[in-house]
């Protein structure tokens, strides 16, 4: 299911992930396999028509199971409009045996409604009112976070939930506006950016029992100015982020800097991945567009934590009417080396074992996770991945020659189309949390 969202910032992050020419080399370790498109329970539970329920592994069809309402993802103001998301944030508790749900629908009170997995039906709603819950983490069996919207302000303030007792125990200011996050086994990590402008971003990290802890990220820039007009630029930063939750290590990737921070005790380090002159001069040039994008209007980036020391990382230059894609690179968090290895890439999605990268007209390419070239599908058109989920992806293509109504399903061993199914796709629940800042 593809989110509608509206206003400068969420358009922008729809539109492109993360990352600029941070460098190249030779030699970079190969991650340790990654398992990106697998289940926390199965058959694996979706969200289809704002109901949850179990689908088949293979087809994706409804099983004829019990269903639960659950409501639509909310609305929040962003950026001098309004943002709206399609899925409600979710999150499973931590021994897999109930997930939580935030009703956000205007028809509905806003709750966490909590779902017996086995079972599949509600077993309790809980009263959160003063705004839309935009994400969840289930960190202890008993205890839960949520970020919940302060109206009209594109702020967030912190809940803390004590799930035995049904109640909200705790709430916490944060200190700006919520651009990414995310969640490990032991915490909840959120980069912050000011609201409304585009200013110096901090780093805030979540623990189990609530405390919330800040800190501050001087050299890098982030957020987002309210457009200013059909002529006016409106400025924005969105840095990406990556969380090693093994190490316990946080990374903010900005166009030529990433800032490390050790989530044990907040200590931050700066570095810039080694780069050649050549790649040092296209990187400057893609700094300064073109004379024709003189209304670009800044970086955007998202970045994946690989495994053995890697970042994936890729995104694009937003310019009101274009974006100009920024490559996708390999970082070495070890050595500080990067190498790219695709140039036209503004999008990556993960598979078992592989990198999907999108963008402009040149369809799909699957990488390895050493960085060589596996098969290009799609070449000539504008394509991007809906989902990976057991070794498929499910693939769009915008124009004439793409699928009418549906997507196209890509064997990732096999390497080539071996069908097509309609749309909307069901929303798989894959991922241990997911929400407005996690799509």
């Amino acid at each position: 299911m593809r989110l509608r969202l509206v206003g400068a910032v969420s358009l922008a992050a729809a539109l492109v992930v993360v990352a600029a020419g941070l460098g190249r080399s030779d030699s970079l370790p190969v991650p340790a396999a990654v398992a990106a498109s697998s289940s926390p329970v199965s058959p694996p539970l979706a969200i289809v028509g704002q109901q949850l329920l179990r689908v088949d592994r293979q087809t994706l069809a409804p099983l004829a199971t019990a269903r639960v309402p659950v409501g639509s993802g909310g609305c929040a103001s962003r950026s001098g409009g309004e943002s709206c998301w399609a899925i409600p944030p979710w999150s499973f508790s931590p021994d897999d045996g109930h997930l939580a749900i935030a009703r956000n629908g205007r028809s509905a009170l806003e709750s966490l409604r909590l779902v017996d997995v086995g079972s599949l039906r509600a077993v309790a709603d809980l009263r959160v009112p003063g705004g839309p819950i935009g994400a969840l983490a289930w960190l202890a069996p008993s205890r839960m976070v949520a970020l919940q919207e302060i109206c009209c302000s594109g702020r967030q303030k912190l809940l803390v939930v004590d799930v035995s007792r049904r109640r909200v125990t705790a709430r916490r200011a944060l200190w700006g506006s919520v651009l990414r996050l995310a969640q490990g086994p032991r915490e909840l990590v959120v980069l912050l950016a000011p609201p409304n402008r585009v200013g110096e971003a901090r780093l805030a990290v979540v623990d189990a029992e609530g405390a919330l802890r800040i800190v501050r990220l001087g050299r890098v820039a982030a957020g987002a100015s309210p457009e200013g007009g059909s002529t006016a630029r409106a400025p924005i930063s969105i840095p990406g982020l990556a969380v090693d939750t093994a190490g316990r290590r946080a990374f903010v990737v900005t166009p030529a800097l990433v800032a490390s921070i050790d989530l044990r005790n907040l200590a931050v380090s700066y570095h810039r991945p080694s780069t050649s002159a050549s790649l040092l001069a296209r990187f400057r040039a893609w700094l300064q567009p073109a004379a024709q994008a003189k209304e670009a209007t800044g970086p955007v980036r998202t970045a994946r934590w690989l495994g053995g020391g890697v970042i994936a990382v890729t995104g694009a230059q937003v310019d009101r009417r274009e974006s100009k894609p920024a490559g996708l690179l390999l970082v070495d968090t070890r050595t500080w080396r990067a190498r790219t290895i695709d140039a036209h890439a503004s999008g990556l999605a993960l598979g078992d074992d592989v990198l999907l990268a999108t963008g402009g007209t040149t369809g799909v390419t699957a990488y390895g996770l050493d960085g060589r070239k596996r098969f290009r599908l799609f070449d000539g058109e504008h394509a991007w991945v809906d989902r990976v989920f057991d070794g498929r992806a499910y693939v769009g293509i915008s124009g004439p020659r793409g699928p009418k109504g549906g997507l196209r399903i890509v064997d990732l061993a096999a390497g080539r189309s071996v069908g097509e199914r309609p749309m909307p796709m069901p929303w798989l629940l894959l991922e241990r949390s997911g929400g407005w800042w996690s799509y």
